[in-house]
């Protein structure tokens, strides 16, 4: 392996402190209740935020040690090149069978491959996890097999693997991916494309996402969003000092701008 992309493969440091980051303050066995909590904890407690790419203007540190530092140390969240990608080591370090997958996002227009999820193995069941897209695959698990309560289901072909969604008479296509394991260092031009192509500086908005136990909070571009047990509230973020309380007092971002 080149020197380059060992950080890339390193293990997780410090379980201890990656579980007490998503509010988990015990040992937790690797089974199938424990990853359902593990990935509810983590969407509710780490933030889904574009910042390090959009206002920080840098290209995301995917190394074990880099993502560790910023998710865990500084209290940070990140997207799903990074969210995913610290997760994926945390499921190895419990002991999970785990492989990563390069997905499709197909909410709205169509876009390129620009997304990450890993895929866990529990006595022979496969689950599809996602904890970098803001619950857009379900706040838990996601089996193979079934349909789950808020009517997440996956499909298989010969093509692509499908994540969908019923709701009511609709049956919304979510994300696509193949099926064959991908290597950390696959991520390395697709994270790139994302933080430094068009989609990461042309059309670049901050984007800051938290799941809560009863709704969700957000930030898009200049408008801060709180929801509620289905009850919305909407505030217009007028200025940087309002942005960057928010960021602070909402989700415990503190930004180290230089």
């Amino acid at each position: 392996m080149y020197d380059a992309f060992e950080g890339l493969y390193a293990p997780l440091r410090d379980v201890t402190g990656y579980l007490e980051r998503i509010g988990i303050r015990e040992s937790i066995a690797p089974n199938r209740e424990n990853l359902d909590r593990l990935v509810y904890a983590h969407l509710t407690h780490v933030p889904y935020e574009n910042l390090v790419y959009c206002i920080e203007h840098k290209v995301p540190d995917l190394t074990t040690e880099g993502l560790y530092k910023k998710i865990v140390m500084d209290h940070r969240g990140g997207y799903c090149f990074e969210l995913n990608g610290l997760f994926f080591t945390l499921l190895q370090a419990l002991g999970y069978q785990v492989y990563p997958v390069a997905c499709r996002m197909r909410l709205g227009d169509f876009h390129p491959i620009g997304h990450r999820a890993t895929i866990v193995t529990i006595d022979g069941a496969k689950f599809f996890v996602d904890v970098g897209a803001s619950g857009a695959a379900g706040l838990y698990a996601l089996p193979y097999d079934g349909i789950t309560a808020a009517g997440y289901y996956i499909t298989r072909s010969n093509q692509a693997t499908e994540v969908r969604k019923k709701e009511g008479d609709t049956d919304k296509l979510l994300i696509t991916y193949m099926d064959y394991p991908f290597e950390p260092v696959d991520f390395i031009p697709l994270n790139y494309y994302t933080s430094e192509g068009p989609a990461g500086q042309e059309r670049c908005n901050p984007i800051v996402n938290l799941t809560t136990e009863h709704g969700a909070i957000s930030i898009d571009n200049h408008t801060f969003k709180r929801r509620v047990d289905g009850v919305e509230t909407t505030v217009t973020i007028e200025t940087e000092e309002q942005f960057y309380r928010l960021l602070r007092e909402e989700f415990g971002i503190v930004l180290r701008l230089a």
